[in-house]
């Protein structure tokens, strides 16, 4: 049975058209990538899941999941490239970055067993197996504790998908427990990630589905249709709309008396 005060925050995988070229230099592939990107997001940040695009301004980057620094043939590789907000993209995950430089080494095996050419690229929109073990490696890294987008990454102990759950009633993220058997090593790296990205940050989240609760109690159970700028209120919308009213009330007024009559 689903439970109602639970959210699984949804794996970003883009569907790239096989038609389109994809890329980052290039000014019209660069766009094909951001549309197709902000698409499979459904419009928010892959790491903070604020909204990227109000008011028709679009308030996002490009993200390399490893820095394109470490290596010439990151540049153009598109399943290692993201959307991310300002603050995520040119502050929160840069922090440590020189930690989680990969060596010499790990980098000249990559280029090898990669079949990408940076002088004649292949168009790439799955992750080649080259790329899957750059990724477990840089994850090992200290301060390489982040779920990479797109398509986010698998626990080197379950080979589970390493995802986040919200949990309404205690108002955090957490690792997602309920959906995913995750080993105590794979629960301490996501919660990693939770801190580095300040997801449980309180004033940040709390206020957007503080608003949409006290709206729908304050209107009797009926749903606002005002556009959601927070992925928590989306979600939590999507589990609501085939109830009823009365359900809907009932619901919201238990979350307020638990979550936010104490504040």
């Amino acid at each position: 049975m689903e439970d109602i005060f639970l959210i699984e925050i949804p794996i970003f995988k883009p569907k790239y058209k096989k038609w389109k070229k994809y890329g980052y230099k290039n000014s019209i592939e660069k766009e094909n990538l951001k549309s197709v990107l902000e698409e499979c997001s459904n419009g928010y940040c892959m790491y903070c899941y604020t909204r990227i695009r109000i008011d028709g301004k679009f308030y996002a980057n490009l993200e390399h999941a490893i820095e394109k620094n470490n290596s010439k043939k990151l540049v153009e590789c598109v399943p290692n490239i993201g959307l991310a907000c300002s603050v995520c993209n040119q502050s929160l995950k840069k922090r440590g970055e020189n930690n989680r430089r990969l060596s010499q080494k790990i980098i000249s095996d990559y280029e090898s067993a990669s079949l990408c050419s940076t002088t004649k690229r292949k168009q790439c929109t799955v992750p080649c197996g080259a790329l899957k073990k750059l990724q477990r490696e840089y994850c090992t890294l200290s301060g390489g504790e982040i779920i990479l987008q797109p398509n986010g990454i698998k626990g080197c102990d379950t080979n589970e998908i390493l995802n986040l759950q919200y949990d309404i009633l205690k108002m955090e993220f957490q690792p997602a427990n309920s959906f995913h058997k995750y080993s105590e090593k794979e629960q301490e790296f996501i919660n990693t990630h939770i801190c580095r990205f300040k997801l449980n940050d309180p004033k940040y989240k709390r206020e957007r589905l503080y608003e949409f609760i006290r709206n729908i109690i304050d209107n009797n159970g009926n749903i606002p249709t005002y556009q959601y700028n927070n992925i928590l209120v989306e979600k939590f919308c999507d589990k609501l709309k085939f109830r009823t009213k009365e359900e809907i009330y009932k619901i919201c007024k238990t979350i307020f008396c638990i979550a936010f009559s104490k504040n």
